[in-house]
């Protein structure tokens, strides 16, 4: 029998918003606190069983030193373990998923640890005037998160509007999902849904000291009228704050093992890794990449969307679980409502929050606890990056 590879811990920390409570912390930190949460979350540290470490960082001038962000927390873990840090954009820690699934399926290793971290809050402004010195003028200082875009194309909001525009999405849909969204979300917290993945972390804000344990971007008190009533960004036609993420401050962790590994260790496997698949298109298309990488998944895996009984797509923006699900139903409008109430069942990014770097393993962690919670099935989490890459994963449970 083909060797299985089981999650045996996954947590998060709660998201923050921007400038909010983790603002001051370093995101070094951050991935520490997933990251062990994770290593004991079975009531044993793991740290001695790892044998390598994967994490995914998007914009890693957040750290004091920009370099080897992975490595710097592995060594605060404690943890003197090779570790390769990646970045694909919000794509990074699925990207770790897989490339550590690579060495797991060649058998150069039968244990890893993934973290995905990001400090929204602490990415600084940049210039690159004063190596030489500013004789005359003014000193441009850029905001590399503000807006998001890369050089010679559109920021992402404007993707996202064109992406809902062309698959006739139009805003009050859009909107309507984002206030549903931190509805799904008030519904799951109140019913303590996500006690299973968050790790409470102790913070100190100013002079305050406290322990941190809830989401707190989402704004589930709104309504439709006040998001309707946003104005569009960036020079997008539908793209406003309010069907938009924030930009976030968190970290998420997942420990995986081959299914033979975690029996040697006497752990319960959460969830099984059936497969996990990478795809691109025009550096345009952020909305429907989801959408075509969740199709090579299925094709990988012989399964057709009818199969999978939860669906997860980050909401980078309200366009992406939108206009993925309708690729998906094949403009069946009826198929396309009947995966809409698949997906994204407890909210999604829009109300949680997306910490660029560590929303994959969010996704596929809330799912996979859902999953436990509905008794079992399948599921695919999937996430687009800039740029337009794709990173979708098939759990079981």
């Amino acid at each position: 029998m083909a060797e299985k590879f089981v999650i045996v811990g996954a947590k998060r920390t709660p998201f923050g918003k921007y400038l909010g409570s983790l603002s001051e912390m370093e995101p070094a930190d951050l991935a520490v606190c997933a990251g062990r949460a994770a290593l004991t979350a079975q009531g044993k540290d793991l740290s001695e069983d790892i044998d390598q470490i994967f994490v995914g960082n998007c914009v890693p001038a957040s750290f004091e030193t920009g370099s080897v962000t992975g490595r710097q927390v592995a060594l605060k873990l404690g943890m003197d373990k090779f570790t390769v840090t990646l970045d694909t954009a919000c794509c990074s820690p699925l990207t770790a998923l897989r490339v550590a699934l690579w060495g797991l399926r060649l058998g150069e290793i039968s244990s890893a640890l993934i973290m995905g971290v990001e400090s929204m809050s602490r990415v600084p402004h940049m210039s690159r005037q004063l190596r030489t010195g500013v004789r005359i003028g003014e000193l441009k200082l850029i905001d590399q998160i503000f807006p998001i875009s890369y050089p010679g194309y559109n920021s992402v909001a404007v993707d996202a509007s064109d992406g809902a525009e062309k698959y006739r999405v139009p805003k009050r849909v859009l909107d309507t999902w984002a206030m549903a969204s931190h509805t799904k979300w008030k519904q799951a917290n109140a019913a303590g849904k996500f006690r299973e993945e968050i790790a409470p972390i102790e913070v100190r804000k100013g002079r305050e000291k406290f322990l941190f344990a809830v989401d707190e971007f989402p704004r589930p008190d709104g309504n439709l009228a006040a998001i309707q009533q946003l104005p569009t960004v960036f020079g997008a036609k539908t793209t406003t704050a309010g069907n938009a993420p924030g930009l976030n401050d968190g970290a998420s962790a997942a420990v995986i093992m081959t299914e033979t590994r975690a029996a040697e260790l006497g752990l319960e496997p959460l969830g099984t890794v059936v497969d996990m698949a990478g795809e691109t298109d025009m550096p345009y298309g952020i909305s429907w990449i989801p959408a075509l990488t969740i199709k090579k998944l299925l094709a990988r895996t012989g399964l057709a969307i009818e199969d999978v009984d939860l669906i997860e797509i980050n909401e980078a923006f309200a366009a992406m679980p939108l206009v993925s699900t309708k690729i998906l139903a094949e403009d069946d409008e009826a198929r396309w409502f009947e995966l809409l109430k698949r997906t994204n069942v407890n909210g999604g990014a829009i109300a949680i929050g997306h910490p660029v770097g560590a929303s994959g393993l969010r996704i596929m962690m809330t799912m996979m606890y859902e999953l436990r919670r509905r008794g079992g099935g399948k599921g695919v989490a999937a996430i687009c990056g800039g740029l337009t890459q794709g990173e979708a994963v098939m759990i079981e449970v």
